[in-house]
């Protein structure tokens, strides 16, 4: 499965401008400072990838097989905080939230907050190490990575904390909490070679899938 990685959520551009689409595929979103979260949920631009970092199947795993119904929606966009969620209708015409996706730069005590709560979930467990200071459970990931506040700067520039966070609330059961770790992977790799992170080498994930540099759309990545 291979998609070609677009300039939405390519992080080398928070410091600059507020992020803007929530979307996977060919399309180049609107990243001018003005951009306006959407309030409607869209299909994705590549129906294999949600947010431009879930996979389907994860998506699938969260909604009982509904990711052919799901739409995604950017519901937060700042210079310092992006979020994109994955929503399914409901019997009575309105929608819910099956996956979020979201970073943080730099928010005070948010990362306390989140560790702890996940923390506070029955069965969590400790992330991989190339996530930094993380956590996993049912329904939860949080990873912790200190990032440079500024793209491309000195190796002695100060790093502030950066929050990623990935959510499946519908997902009770757990069948998706394994593959939590996959979308913060791909999201925190991304920050590492646009921003540079501790640690700054992070990890290829499951059979070897290696992301390229943001905004290099002349490469495609394969996904596991």
């Amino acid at each position: 499965m291979q998609r070609r990685t677009t300039a939405a959520l390519s992080l080398v551009l928070l410091a600059a401008t507020a992020l803007a689409g929530c979307t996977s595929g060919d399309d180049e979103p609107d990243t001018s400072s003005g951009a306006a979260p959407t309030t409607e949920g869209a299909a994705p631009a590549d129906p294999d990838w949600f947010c431009r970092l879930i996979e389907s199947e994860s998506v699938d795993a969260a909604t009982d097989g509904r990711a052919d119904v799901a739409r995604e929606v950017e519901v937060l966009a700042t210079a310092d905080e992006y979020q994109c969620d994955v929503l399914v209708p409901t019997d009575d015409g309105e929608s819910e939230v099956a996956m979020s996706l979201s970073m943080h730069r730099n928010i005070p005590g948010l990362a306390d907050e989140r560790l702890a709560e996940v923390q506070a979930i029955e069965g969590y467990t400790a992330g991989p190490e190339h996530l930094g200071v993380s956590y996993f459970a049912d329904t939860l990931g949080v990873s912790v990575v200190p990032c440079k506040a500024e793209a491309n700067g000195a190796e002695d520039d100060a790093e502030v904390p950066y929050v990623f966070v990935i959510r499946a609330p519908l997902d009770t059961d757990g069948a998706t909490t394994a593959s939590l770790f996959e979308p913060l992977t791909r999201m925190v790799k991304e920050m590492d070679q646009g921003y540079g992170c501790s640690p700054s080498k992070i990890h290829p994930i499951d059979q070897g899938q290696q992301t390229q540099a943001p905004g290099d759309d002349a490469e495609t990545t394969t996904a596991p």
